[in-house]
């Protein structure tokens, strides 16, 4: 007997926090883009240089979502300790939040360990906070502040 897949009814947008990229630590940016951009399509954006966490950004735009590919710049950075110990890959999932605070404070109370108690500022001036891989099935997640 065949299968049939029914679609459940239309139940407006999703719940939760949209996802705002997925940022994948690589070795190289370079190689990384000819397999991003020359092979799967995605468009980068430009290459930018966080001095202050030691990694050079490329953010990606694909239909529905956006990678950021973090290259260390030194090997004792936190993307570079991290190639060291787990390879490359994903690094962290990104979620957008509206009240950066109140979800900090949201996850603290139910016994999620942060990286940042406080938010911290992105490099272009941006909120957002870390929440510890430990806590979150083996995925450090980052919130970023999204003002509407």
């Amino acid at each position: 007997m065949a299968s049939h897949h029914v679609s459940p009814p239309d139940q407006g947008p999703p719940a939760g926090p949209a996802i705002h990229h997925i940022g994948i630590a690589v070795a190289d940016t370079a190689a990384a883009l000819r397999l991003y951009v020359g092979t799967l399509g995605l468009r980068p954006g430009p290459t930018e240089l966080n001095e202050r966490e030691r990694v050079k950004i490329t953010f990606l735009d694909g239909r529905s979502g956006r990678l950021e590919l973090l290259e260390p710049t030194e090997p004792d950075s936190a993307v570079g300790r991290f190639l060291e110990k787990r390879g490359e890959g994903m690094h962290h999932l990104c979620l957008e939040v509206t009240d950066l605070e109140g979800e900090l404070t949201r996850l603290a109370t139910a016994g999620y360990q942060l990286v940042d108690q406080i938010p911290r500022r992105g490099m272009h001036g941006e909120r957002l906070a870390f929440v510890h891989p430990k806590s979150t099935h083996g995925v450090m997640i980052e919130l970023y502040e999204v003002v509407r």
